[in-house]
């Protein structure tokens, strides 16, 4: 009989031959050895493949599927997520780095507390060199007692990593995957803090890198982000905010919570509605956000000094 890892590891990857071989070498040297690589190849037109049949040629916990054709992001993501019967699952993206004990500490979380959805770590940003240039540590923490709370810090984080910790499978089976539009991890991720609450490790094991050709810095709008989450994508962007809207109201509806809980996401939906609606007329950008990360900072700041000082 064929062994079931712990958890399978999903890397959707695109023309990734810059960085993939730094990401898939911090995958092969963690020190929790239970595990299985699934990595998903988008029809790279680089030396991606070479790079992937190189690990899978060496270590047998690799496995290696070219796309025919590039399906577009959401789906390459939803294609790696082959947990089997793992409990864990978790994605990696071609660009980031874990450090060798991310796995082992995560799992740990996850095994001790089984009210968790997933456990991730604190993360460090690294350039293009892989030189650390800054922390996660300003924006808003997704965890929460109550789904109402998890709801209302998905709706206003700004930059998160949350989306590559370690996941219980079943859970992520049990929302609708990345859908093929803008901002579909931020719709995945909702599913999944309504399910549970996040756990934190609070040693910087996660590096999320930084450059120019990431998802972020290189598609400057929605119809350029539309086209890399799925090129056959037929909705216009003109409808995305109405559409996040539906999605939200659909996550609520579909996730199993008492009903004042569904009440209370609805309430706050209407408030972040609201909020960057006045925020678009009047032309203030993100200027409640940019307030709430101002004084997590502050709020992170205080906590660091107080645990230096114990």
């Amino acid at each position: 009989m064929a062994h079931t890892p712990r958890v399978v590891i999903g890397v959707p990857v695109y023309n990734g031959e810059n960085y993939l071989r730094q990401a898939l070498e911090s995958i092969e040297n963690q020190t929790f050895t239970d595990f299985k690589v699934i990595i998903s190849d988008n029809a790279s037109t680089d030396s991606t493949p070479a790079i992937c049949r190189e690990f899978v040629e060496r270590d047998s916990r690799f496995t290696y599927y070219r796309q025919p054709e590039n399906i577009g992001g959401a789906p390459n993501f939803n294609f790696a997520f082959q947990p089997g019967s793992s409990p864990y699952f978790k994605w990696a993206a071609h660009d980031d780095v874990m450090a060798p004990d991310y796995l082992r500490q995560c799992v740990e979380r996850l095994d001790a507390d089984p009210s968790l959805s997933m456990v991730h770590s604190r993360s460090t940003t690294i350039d293009k060199q892989g030189n650390p240039i800054g922390t996660y540590d300003r924006e808003l923490r997704l965890n929460g007692e109550k789904p109402s709370d998890r709801f209302w810090r998905i709706l206003w984080v700004v930059h998160y990593t949350e989306v590559f910790g370690v996941m219980r499978s079943d859970m992520i089976a049990n929302t609708q995957m990345h859908p093929s539009v803008v901002g579909s991890d931020r719709h995945f991720m909702t599913e999944m803090v309504l399910q549970g609450d996040i756990g934190y490790v609070e040693d910087y094991l996660f590096l999320r890198r930084h450059h120019p050709e990431s998802f972020c810095n290189a598609l400057k709008n929605n119809q350029a982000r539309l086209q890399w989450f799925d090129p056959k994508a037929k909705a216009s962007t003109l409808f995305a905010s109405p559409r996040k809207f539906k999605e939200y109201i659909i996550s609520i509806f579909r996730i199993e919570m008492p009903w004042h809980q569904r009440v209370a996401c609805l309430w706050m939906l209407v408030e972040w509605t609201g909020r960057r609606g006045i925020e678009s007329a009047f032309g203030l950008g993100d200027s409640y956000r940019k307030k709430l990360m101002a004084a997590n900072k502050v709020s992170n700041s205080v906590a660091h000094s107080t645990q230096a000082s114990s």
